[in-house]
């Protein structure tokens, strides 16, 4: 075994939504099932009880721990509790990936990855993604290129065809990290990421560029050997307050980090919208 998936496992108590819910845990398990030789760690954010759960992965041939008792405590929260909870219980185990709900996986998906992760300095590693609306990232973001196909076994095929010996700037999840060097950063530190979602990923990505060395401009990379479906925000957008939670991380993130930051992220990014929220911050205290 050299990987584990952190998975936060969310679904909404809604009836609108719940169906919907449903479909998207069927073909995430059901693709991942293929995968039996890595360990599957979720953290339960609701709303099924622990042991409704467990009955829900026996349908699914996943070798899956379960933690936290069904509350939404946030995502960057539920990903360091897993985090935490592998560097002590699989300290030898080198990889751990971040997962998600709304994805599907071809087989073998992550090994493509890890072959690049063993023989680089790179700290953490995406695949190419097809989203819900044909868009693929990290090539041509806002723009569909591709018809998704509804049922699994087409979907599958896309993904195979888009397969290329590339390698391009980008981050995206899933997203798959050497375990030492995550927790050489800290992994998320929820003292500032205090809302229930927004900016966690761009906290890791300065603390990678920090550990690396700013002088030399890193950036994170997307591995096109390998692609995912991942529908993206399929569920959370939906949740309550949900640009309240945003502002909270935002304000946590440029407490963390500052205003320097915050150029950092323009850069990695090549990010007008974090140039902009730099020259707020600037404004902001000239105001004082």
């Amino acid at each position: 075994m050299k990987m584990i998936y952190t998975l936060p496992f969310l679904l909404r108590s809604e009836p609108e939504y719940f169906k919907q819910d449903m479909q998207l845990v069927h073909n995430c398990f059901s693709t991942l099932q293929q995968d039996q030789s890595n360990i599957l760690i979720i953290y339960n954010q609701g709303f099924l009880e622990k042991d409704k759960l467990r009955d829900l992965l026996d349908h699914y041939k996943l070798n899956a721990e379960i933690l936290g008792t069904g509350g939404n405590i946030g995502i960057a929260q539920a990903r360091q509790k897993c985090f935490e909870y592998i560097w002590a219980n699989y300290p030898e185990i080198p990889f751990i990936a971040e997962i998600h709900l709304d994805m599907i996986f071809p087989q073998n998906w992550y090994i493509p990855l890890l072959n690049h992760l063993i023989r680089s300095d790179e700290p953490c590693l995406s695949p190419g993604i097809v989203n819900s609306t044909g868009e693929l990232h990290p090539l041509c973001k806002g723009k569909s290129l591709v018809r998704v196909p509804q049922e699994t076994e087409k979907l599958l095929l896309l993904l195979k065809s888009l397969e290329r010996q590339e390698m391009h700037e980008g981050f995206v999840h899933p997203v798959i990290h050497k375990s030492e060097v995550l927790k050489q950063i800290g992994g998320y530190d929820c003292r500032f990421l205090q809302g229930r979602q927004g900016y966690e990923d761009d906290s890791l990505l300065l603390g990678y560029s920090y550990y690396l060395g700013t002088s030399r401009k890193w950036k994170p990379k997307c591995c096109l050997e390998s692609w995912v479906y991942h529908a993206a925000l399929a569920q959370r957008i939906t949740l309550p307050d949900i640009q309240k939670e945003f502002s909270l991380n935002l304000r946590g993130l440029t407490s963390q980090y500052g205003g320097y930051g915050l150029m950092e992220l323009a850069r990695i990014h090549d990010s007008e919208y974090f140039k902009f929220l730099f020259n707020e911050t600037l404004h902001t205290l000239q105001q004082e």
